[in-house]
């Protein structure tokens, strides 16, 4: 391995530019190359990057030869860029969610396991600095034993204009809050009592599910993409733990920050990726370098692999139980 690591991107999508934009940024890491089916995606990467594009994984690898790669391809397609990239020994940042399927997530778990490389999903709240104090303090007991968590994520419509025909509210939002919710309780998703996502012609969707975790308590998750276009943030989440000897709210909607003018309201842009002196900072940037600080050194993962199959299984029991209803 060189001193600074290769690291491949996998999808040139909208995560995919975003972990490229932060590969460079980092100097910790060198940006190889950028992968994409898409041949125009690709190349447009490639002239915004100056590193070699490709649509073919294989010959990506066989020329760049990473050590690293960050999978950001489409959710129900990250299992077979994992097929490539284990076989040829590149140790993986794998966006979340690990799979759509808690079969293919299994799947991905074992073939990292198999040839030997180390797996990270991609959970970025877990380099939230608000959800890590929220995780800490519910577990260092200030608020005694979890009696009910509630986590909701609510993002724009266009949002779902934009994603809507790839993914779900689920696959796409929920996942974050299933991970959060499980990682601040301790426990896991055991009984979904029920589930219903609402689709509105108008282009909402929404989606809600309650039940009971593994510890006992109940959890309660909302999500979807509902709100206006000219919200000033692109989305509002909140953490609620309500436990035996104290209660835990934490809000993400504004971040402290609404620029108002002539034309309307922004928020703080891009909370999980914010640009600082143009370059990408913030949770994003956290989760990439501790990835590859742990690879070189081999500590371990604030996310293991375990943690990001947990999360999908959690979300297959509740698109299990999920009744879908249209508005007319």
């Amino acid at each position: 391995m060189d001193a600074s690591p290769r690291v491949l991107i996998v999808g040139a999508g909208f995560m995919g530019t975003l972990h490229a934009r932060t590969v460079q940024a980092s100097p910790l890491a060198t940006l190889c190359g950028v992968v994409d089916r898409d041949a125009a995606a690709g190349a447009a990467a490639a002239a915004r990057f100056e590193v070699p594009a490709y649509t073919d994984l294989w010959r990506a690898v066989e020329q760049t030869r990473p050590y690293a790669a960050v999978v950001a391809t489409p959710d129900p397609v990250h299992r077979e860029a994992v097929e490539v990239l284990a076989l040829a020994g590149v140790h993986l940042l794998v966006e979340k969610p690990l799979a759509t399927s808690v079969e293919d997530a299994q799947a991905i778990v074992a073939l990292a396991e198999r040839h030997g490389v180390r797996l990270m999903p991609g959970h970025i709240l877990r380099f939230e600095p608000r959800c890590v104090q929220a995780s800490t303090a519910v577990h260092s007991g200030q608020t005694g034993r979890p009696v009910l968590v509630g986590a909701a994520r609510w993002g724009r419509t266009s949002l779902g204009a934009r994603v809507g025909a790839t993914t779900s509210p689920l696959w796409h939002f929920l996942i974050h809050d299933i991970d959060l919710v499980q990682w601040v309780s301790g426990g896991v998703i055991a009984h979904v009592e029920g589930a219903v996502r609402v689709d509105s012609p108008a282009g909402l969707s929404t989606l809600t599910a309650t039940g009971l975790l593994s510890t006992g308590a109940a959890f309660h998750l909302a999500t979807g993409w509902t709100l206006p276009d000219g919200t000033p943030e692109a989305y509002r989440a909140s953490l609620e733990v309500h436990g035996e000897r104290g209660h835990l709210h934490l809000a993400a909607e504004q971040h402290g920050l609404t620029v108002s003018g002539q034309d309307g309201a922004a928020g703080f842009a891009d909370a999980g990726w914010p640009t600082v002196h143009g370059e990408v900072d913030g949770p994003l940037r956290r989760q990439f370098e501790h990835f590859v600080s742990a690879i070189i050194d081999g500590g371990a993962f604030a996310v293991t692999a375990e943690d990001g199959l947990r999360a999908v299984r959690g979300a297959a029991a509740i698109e299990a139980a999920c009744v879908i209803r249209r508005l007319t």
